[in-house]
């Protein structure tokens, strides 16, 4: 179990409970006092929540391991859904129906790009969500959510993306791309934080985390992208970089591990 300092909310402190649920591979629930924030669900059992319980879906992008049409299935199963989804994921009416999916879902659907903000509030106010995205280094968005008194981040393919087989120009736009994105972001403090700890890349995995943990300020970090490769997390935990930060860097095990934060 982790402690971390009550924060306050529209002048009054607020209840800082969480629970973190590791779905899959970038897959994760957040459960707060009054709503849950799910991310990149496309695989895995999912918890169960109070059937009114507000629901707040995100895709960061449309990649089969981020994005599945299963996440509308929830419409089904809860009475208070909406779906933030980067705006390269385009559901028209004909693939909606080719796929039996309503087409009144789109009416709780936001599509949004990168480097945009908002404010979700559902009827009656004090109860919504503040979102910001960042522009991905692969595909879509990153989200940054705002809610209950929180900050969460989930990066997305938003990664220093540095592979062995590409030119010294790719990985040298990569570095700067993804650079540009979390300085945009420097100093951030961030409650929560859900960051890629690539194995495919090599000697590079762990670049991307280095450079997030060096510029921002999180409370608790969850390793993802790991293509099941848990093992990782301790081997950048054992590095010079990631030693530094190691308690704040959650350890996962296996699909389905639950994580109570709880404030003092």
């Amino acid at each position: 179990m982790a402690w971390v300092l009550p924060a306050f909310h529209n002048g009054r402190s607020q209840s800082l409970f969480m629970k973190v649920t590791y779905i899959y591979h970038s897959g994760f629930a957040v459960e707060l006092s009054g709503c849950v924030l799910l991310f990149d669900y496309y695989k895995g059992r999912l918890p169960r929540w109070e059937k009114d319980k507000r629901l707040y879906v995100f895709a960061s992008h449309r990649h089969a391991d981020h994005f599945s049409l299963k996440i509308f299935d929830l419409d089904h199963q809860y009475n208070n859904v909406h779906y933030f989804l980067s705006n390269d994921i385009r559901l028209n009416e004909k693939y909606l129906e080719r796929n039996h999916i309503s087409a009144s879902v789109k009416e709780r659907i936001t599509a949004i790009g990168k480097n945009k903000e908002l404010i979700f509030d559902k009827p009656g106010g004090n109860d919504g969500i503040k979102l910001q995205t960042l522009r991905s280094t692969d595909e879509g968005v990153a989200f940054i959510v705002s809610a209950e008194g929180r900050c969460i981040y989930h990066g997305g393919d938003l990664n220093w993306w540095h592979w062995e087989g590409e030119t010294s120009l790719f990985n040298e736009n990569m570095a700067r791309d993804y650079r540009r994105e979390i300085d945009s972001v420097e100093g951030m403090h961030f409650d929560i934080a859900f960051v890629p700890l690539d194995p495919r890349l090599e000697s590079a995995y762990c670049w991307g985390m280095d450079y997030f943990l060096e510029h921002t300020r999180p409370e608790r970090v969850f390793p993802m992208h790991m293509w099941d490769e848990y093992g990782y997390i301790e081997k950048y935990k054992n590095t010079w970089a990631g030693s530094r930060y190691s308690d704040k860097i959650m350890e996962i095990h296996q699909p389905g591990q639950e994580y109570k934060i709880w404030n003092i």
